[in-house]
């Protein structure tokens, strides 16, 4: 192993084994080592308190990373080179916990409880972010004294239990983040439904937490009923993207479980100091019947995104509520969408698949239900008056992926969005202008 050449002034010595002979390199000072390992033991996003930009290359995605089974191979190699390595992998670990079973989380817990250094940092006081992903059992008591040792936490993701909503978010661990995170919690969310919160409970821990940037939300596991009274208003000084996914189905059909976010987006358009800093919304299923959010909050909105399915022709009214906009993100399926004729301020717009995996079908199924409605929308992007308007971002990835097979329409658009002063590029950013085809090569190569 290379890096075991290497010294450390921290109090890694060279390991007397075979290398003994061989030059030692000078020593490091301990940031340095610490800059190193992180490269290779970091699971990256411990700190991504923003969402996933569309404008920007998947490749430095840090929202949802995926985790390379060969980083912990990695961690357990150096864990045993010597002491001071230990210490350092142990304290990178340690940033970003994922958390899949009871059983880990109860681990988790006597480690960190059992974890003693009066001269520096405790292990929690590394953590920034912990995943709860667990399917089976576990003990909220866990949870709450797992937050207890991590008073640094920046990042809560919960996406507990099945993918239908099954349970609420238990009580004892909302106010456990109350307690043990109120000031240092940045993100909070539940891309999952199988543990979403009650409204009531996300009102108390929203309110909680006077510093909170990112709300994400799957589903509100229930609403008050009329007769239970008008709740407390949700107060959100410093929220800067609220993002509302999907919402499954529920098994049970109980009345107090809403499939839209019509209830919810009502609940924060009371007052509009609800939402003072909100710079960024999406809204996976469109709020069809309220569009006081819009009225409220469009003007402090920089970007919108929502998918075609759920805007087919309120899109232009609620654009309309939002003048000073300058990002829109159309997640487009085979559906046909509303554009409104103009826009004064958007600069930038995003076109993502609706479906995010990739899939094979025949050509003639994907020409039909991929590029014809793709083709379509771009005609009616092509159609909004948009004077400020610099990028045009289709991102080939999941259904789009192959579209750059089609170089020919490809650079047709291209010509067309060029001719506008418009920049036409792929998901990373690049232009496509110049798109390869094999098979086109391998045309023109045959005709001569």
């Amino acid at each position: 192993m290379r890096l075991m050449q290497f010294s450390w002034n921290g109090g890694l010595r060279p390991q007397e084994d075979s290398l003994a002979s061989q030059a030692v390199l000078p020593a490091l000072p301990s940031e340095i080592w610490r800059k190193v390992f992180g490269f290779t033991v970091r699971l990256a996003g411990s700190n991504s308190i923003e969402l996933d930009d569309p404008f920007s290359s998947p490749y430095v995605n840090e929202e949802y990373p995926e985790v390379d089974p060969g980083l912990f191979q990695d961690r357990k190699s150096l864990l045993m080179v010597c002491s001071g390595w230990r210490t350092v992998v142990t304290e990178i670990s340690a940033e970003y916990l994922v958390i899949y079973s009871g059983k880990q989380l109860k681990g988790l817990v006597k480690k960190f409880e059992s974890n003693k250094n009066p001269t520096g940092k405790r292990l929690g006081e590394w953590t920034l972010r912990i995943d709860f992903k667990i399917l089976g059992q576990y003990s909220a008591t866990h949870v709450v004294r797992l937050l207890r040792c991590t008073p640094n936490l920046l990042i809560y993701l919960n996406k507990n239990g099945p993918p239908t909503p099954e349970r609420p978010c238990p009580i004892e661990v909302i106010k456990g983040l109350i307690t043990h995170s109120s000031h240092s919690l940045r993100r909070v969310e539940w891309s999952g439904a199988g543990e979403a919160p009650r409204y009531q409970d996300l009102v108390e821990l929203c309110n909680g937490l006077p510093n909170l940037t990112t709300l994400r939300l799957a589903a509100i596991f229930s609403f008050p009923y009329r007769q239970d009274g008008v709740p407390p208003s949700l107060i959100m000084p410093k929220l800067k993207t609220l993002s509302l996914a999907i919402i499954p189905e529920s098994t049970d059909h109980r009345p107090e479980y809403a499939l839209t976010w019509d209830p919810f987006l009502q609940y924060v358009s009371i007052l509009p100091t609800q939402l003072p800093s909100l710079e960024r919304f999406e809204c996976d299923i469109f709020p069809l019947f309220t569009m006081h959010f819009f009225n409220m909050h469009g003007p402090k909105l920089s970007l919108f995104r929502t998918t075609a399915w759920s805007a087919e022709n309120v899109l232009p009214e609620a654009l309309s509520l939002c003048p000073n906009l300058q990002s829109l993100v159309i997640s487009q399926g085979s559906e046909m969408v509303t554009l409104p004729i103009f826009h004064p301020t958007i600069t930038k717009i995003c076109i993502i698949p609706t479906i995010e995996v990739s899939v094979t079908v025949p050509q003639r199924v994907f020409d039909y239900a991929v590029m014809g409605p793709l083709d379509t929308l771009l005609k009616s992007f092509e159609r909004m008056a948009a004077p400020h308007l610099v990028e045009l971002r289709v991102r080939n990835m999941g259904a789009y992926v192959t579209i750059t097979e089609y170089s020919t329409w490809l650079r047709f658009w291209w010509i067309r969005w060029n001719i506008r002063g418009v920049e036409f590029r792929d998901k990373t950013g690049g232009s496509y202008q110049f798109v390869h085809d094999p098979t086109e090569a391998l045309l023109n190569s045959v005709r001569g």
